[in-house]
């Protein structure tokens, strides 16, 4: 099969297959020759280099009379030869699956085939995908190379194109989103206004990384281990409190170099998230990819004034790994105007100040106060005095209310917990009862939603609200969904 190097995206419109970077193969692949070369580093450092070294110290004496400089004159052969064959099949390799690594695009499809022995082809609709973010890797970034992932609504949907220059990249992602055969010319599009709207500073966020609640744990372990230590008498015993701010020290520098340098851009409506410090990676996260929302506030942020913004999306990163992060972290510390902020742009029917009003009133006042806040009484429940006995410290501010169209789920004391899902997205919504509860006479609301880190359910209810609730949250969601789906149709219909 011909093909050519994809070097426009405009390319792509035709539908022919074309192929990636040419130095994509070692930048996937060059881990396992890395690999390799280390492990030949270590048979010569153990047969002839360490040898080398340990003679010429004279704490080793050459028996067989020169036979150390024999052994080197054959070894540098060996190695050299060894060399030639690892760079040569390793060429071959890298250039096979160079050839082998194709894309093409049409009007509905993306698809991607790559493998040499282990064929894989992958497509994603382009009616279904919903976002594609720009990551850029270390070694890639100081190449001037990025990889697109395309993330597509469905399970393991999504598709990686992996490495592409950065300004062909950002084209390419351009062009996959253009609506199919809306473009017919060669113009360039219209830049897009982008509008920055919030900026982590490297300083609040390591500031935020000491005053945690792992920071909590890391101190009670460093205090236990040092007790330990002093009471042993034994030099060996101090690897305990070493190894624990080794172990902090490390977590810091992860996260800070991960997730520093976090910045919220507005672009037409949508969200786009950027972070990381050696190791880039850019979002863009519609509104309507927002699943659930979840602004938590641990109890050693109280005092500051600081709250995080976590958030359930539609689909995941197909390269999500340790290294690359899923982007449902959207804030990871921010004042409170800056969380409002952020708010607004992820739940659009939460702009009105009222309504962040009475959002703001669920995080700070109890359950009893919400009605003095706007809250109608029939749009809100609250945990029962009963479940001071199942949730003593958070029972009085615990519960749920429905604002602007918005499901809000209130829960937490020590870390303060508010969940925000739009009823639209309510998938499915449940009344569940255990031994505990059902002893105590509660229940368990919950709402569906997709995977992600915000949690989506109430305790400690009694249960007559709960069923009541239940009834209440059910209908307004077959109501908005309703809503949502003649929307879309009569977009859809032609004028």
């Amino acid at each position: 099969m011909t093909a050519a190097v994809l070097r426009s995206a405009a390319d792509l419109r035709g539908g022919e297959w074309f192929r990636l970077h040419p130095l994509t193969p070692l930048l996937q692949g060059g881990v396992v020759l890395l690999g390799l070369l280390g492990a030949g580093f270590a048979a010569l450092w153990e047969t002839v280099i360490l040898r080398a070294i340990l003679q010429f110290a004279g704490v080793e004496d050459d028996d067989e009379g020169g036979g150390i400089a024999f052994l080197i004159a054959d070894s540098l052969a060996l190695i050299f030869l060894g060399a030639v064959v690892v760079v040569v099949v390793s060429a071959l390799v890298f250039w096979l699956q160079w050839r082998v690594h194709l894309v093409r695009m049409d009007d509905d499809v993306l698809e991607v085939k790559k493998g040499i022995l282990a064929k894989s082809s992958r497509r994603a609709r382009r009616d279904r995908i919903n976002t594609i973010g720009v990551r850029r890797p270390l070694i890639p970034r100081l190449l001037g190379l990025a990889k697109l992932d395309i993330q597509a609504a469905g399970n393991d949907a999504n598709v990686v194109l992996a490495y592409l220059p950065y300004s062909v990249a950002t084209a390419v992602r351009r062009e996959i989103l253009q609506t199919p055969g809306h473009r017919v010319d060669d113009s360039e599009p219209e830049p897009q206004v982008i509008t920055r709207e919030l900026e982590v500073s490297l300083f609040r966020y390591l500031a935020s990384l000491v005053v945690s609640v792992e920071t909590v744990f890391f101190g009670a372990a460093f205090i236990a281990v040092l007790v330990g230590a002093l009471t042993a008498g034994e030099l060996a015993a101090w690897l305990g409190p070493i190894s624990v701010v080794f172990g902090y020290v490390v977590y810091l520098a992860d996260r800070f170099f991960r997730v520093g340098n976090f910045v919220i851009d507005s672009i037409e409506g949508d969200v786009r998230v950027s972070l990381g410090l050696l190791s880039t990676s850019v979002e863009t996260i519609p509104p309507a990819r927002i699943h659930a929302l979840q602004i938590s506030q641990p109890w050693p942020w109280k005092f500051l004034g600081w709250w995080r913004v976590d958030a359930n999306l539609a689909s995941s990163p197909g390269s999500a790994n340790k290294k690359t992060p899923a982007h449902t972290l959207l804030l990871p510390v921010a004042t409170t105007s800056e969380m409002v902020r952020m708010v607004e742009l992820c739940v659009p029917s939460l702009r009105e100040e009222s309504a962040m009003a009475q959002v703001t009133t669920l995080l700070q006042q109890p359950h009893t106060q919400w009605a003095e806040a706007g809250v109608e009484n029939e749009a809100h429940v609250g945990a029962s005095r009963r479940a001071r006995f199942r949730i003593p410290l958070s029972y009085g501010v615990t519960g749920s209310a429905v604002i602007r169209g918005v499901v809000a789920l209130r829960c937490g004391r020590w870390i303060t917990k508010l969940a925000l899902v739009p009823l639209a997205r309510i998938q499915s919504s449940s009344v569940s009862q255990g031994p505990w509860h059902r002893a105590l006479g509660l229940s368990v609301f919950a709402v569906e939603s997709v995977e992600g880190p915000v949690s989506t359910r109430v305790v400690g209810l009694d249960t007559d609200d709960a069923w009541r609730w239940w009834d209440t949250v059910h209908a307004l969601t077959v109501g908005a969904i309703g809503d949502t789906t003649t929307t879309r149709r009569r977009r859809r219909t032609p004028a």
